[in-house]
């Protein structure tokens, strides 16, 4: 199966090839956790030297692709629905409209900027507005690999970001906390994946992630790259994360937890 290219991307989203089924073991993320120097779970790990490589354990052959690809896209209906309620939009499948929570003047004339220079402080709000879309385009072309493959995309969780919205400053904080999540997820699935296709488009999606993690992290006074290797994190211990943010999840989501390992 062919992805298009992420930058050709739009809300009407549609594969350029006929797809095959996704019907190998786990062919979806390698890719999405590039900067992973850390990959647990019995696979391949790599030191913090960056010297020493231990043997490659057996991919698990009930991890399925559509599991992989249903696992990133409940993450970036998390991050595409937060944004979209901060900054407001108009959304797309699975991300509702909403109103904006922050008007460009209350981003951009935050205290929490007067540190920086003017340009930092004059583009926040562009930079944060282009995360929303990149966020929301995510959804849709996983969606479209998806419903192209033959696999109904999984419903989004309900959430309630009200401790992640309350002020500029907690807006910030929260995306930080998402965005260097996602990563974690993304670098931590990588050993289930094996299909150049779906690597490529994968990692197309997981080096924008980490740049999204360095720029929140930077505006939030911390280091945009704090370690020389970053390290992947399992499912659960993502759920557990994203926890405090989700209300109720569809049937087909609590399912898909259940499956991964």
């Amino acid at each position: 199966m062919q992805f298009t290219s992420i930058d050709q991307l739009g809300p009407a989203l549609a594969p350029a090839e006929s797809p095959e089924r996704l019907d190998s073991r786990a062919a979806f993320l390698r890719k999405l956790g590039l900067g992973a120097g850390v990959v647990v779970g019995g696979g391949l790990l790599l030191g913090r030297s960056g010297t020493a490589f231990a043997g490659h354990g057996p991919q698990d052959a009930s991890v399925m692709d559509a599991d992989i690809l249903q696992y990133a896209l409940t993450l970036e209906y998390l991050e595409a629905s937060f944004y979209t309620q901060a900054l407001g939009g108009q959304g797309t499948t699975g991300v509702p409209a909403s109103s904006a929570k922050f008007s460009r003047g209350a981003i951009n004339g935050s205290r929490l900027f007067k540190i920086f220079g003017g340009r930092i402080r004059s583009t926040a709000y562009g930079y944060l507005s282009a995360i929303r879309n990149h966020e929301v385009a995510h959804v849709n072309f996983l969606r479209a690999g998806l419903t192209a493959a033959g696999a109904t995309p999984v419903p989004p969780a309900t959430f309630n970001f009200s401790t992640g919205l309350g002020s500029v400053g907690a807006f910030l904080k929260t995306a930080q906390l998402l965005e260097n999540t996602g990563v974690m997820a993304y670098d931590g699935a990588i050993r289930y994946v094996d299909t150049g296709d779906f690597l490529q488009a994968s990692a197309q999606i997981a080096t924008v992630e980490a740049r999204h993690a360095a720029y929140l992290n930077l505006i939030n006074r911390a280091s945009p790259f704090p370690s020389e290797f970053d390290v992947g994190k399992k499912p659960s211990e993502i759920f557990a994360a994203a926890k405090p943010f989700i209300v109720s999840c569809p049937p087909e989501v609590t399912a898909l937890f259940g499956r991964l390992p």
